[in-house]
């Protein structure tokens, strides 16, 4: 792509978010003081993230990179009302249409898209807005070409799916977000095969990590774990599936 070539920064999402979306991308530009970025094309800025390592760059500054580092926690994105909001509309859908299973290829989960419940402008803005701009600070990548590839509420249950093995993302980079408080499951969590990490989250904390670093979702033991998960990419990126590495 040239710097002067145009583009559909949302053309691979749906109708309703492309409307979110672009509605979103309005709000970052027009009420954030945002870092200056490279004066630069996305495809420049993409192939630099790519090829760097944990330490900062010049183009990148004192952050360091999310390539390859271990994940970072970006702290509390949902306030406790508004995960039980989130929760109670995943249910209402649920009761409606249920679960769908079929929709990660290799890895599928059960789960429903985001932008399916009623509360997914919240949701889509309040993501965007919290995490594209730090993003383009341990990243590189201008905020305006951040967007979503897929949104979605994994169910971890004791009595269907309990697990998910070890994969990597179709994506620059993912996020893992509890809904449930711990109170109502055993066991849990996301283990990252590079640093040997087990990481159990506290309810509304994002964390975020590069799309290739293998993880897998640790078994629960009993009740039910609910889990956001957000695939976050640039124009020109991967497709909206768990891809194996």
């Amino acid at each position: 792509m040239s710097e002067n070539e145009e583009f559909d920064l949302f053309g691979d999402l749906s109708p309703k978010e492309q409307a979110i979306s672009a509605d979103v991308l309005r709000k970052l530009c027009n009420t954030r003081q945002l870092p200056v970025s490279p004066n630069n094309s996305l495809s420049d800025q993409r192939v630099r993230y790519l090829q760097s390592d944990r330490k900062a760059n010049n183009a990148i500054g004192e952050y360091a990179t999310l390539r390859s580092a271990q994940p970072m926690n970006f702290g509390l994105v949902f306030t406790a009302h508004e995960r039980q909001s989130i929760i109670e509309s995943v249910y209402s859908h649920v009761r409606d249409k249920g679960w769908t299973a079929q929709r990660h290829g290799a890895f599928p989960t059960r789960d429903i898209p985001v932008k399916d419940i009623s509360v997914s402008e919240m949701v889509y803005d309040r993501l965007a807005t919290s995490l594209f701009p730090s993003l383009q600070q341990h990243t590189g990548i201008d905020v305006k070409y951040w967007t979503f590839r897929d949104l979605f509420v994994i169910e971890y249950h004791e009595h269907h799916q309990r697990a998910l093995e070890l994969h990597s993302d179709g994506c620059l980079a993912s996020l893992t977000l509890l809904l449930n408080d711990t109170s109502e499951f055993g066991g849990g969590g996301t283990f990252f095969e590079k640093f040997n990490l087990h990481i159990e989250q506290n309810p509304g904390d994002a964390w975020i990590h590069d799309g290739k670093l293998r993880h897998s979702g640790v078994e629960i033991s009993r009740g039910q774990r609910l889990v956001m998960v957000a695939f976050m990419d640039t124009v020109g990126g991967h497709t909206n599936m768990l891809s194996q590495k």
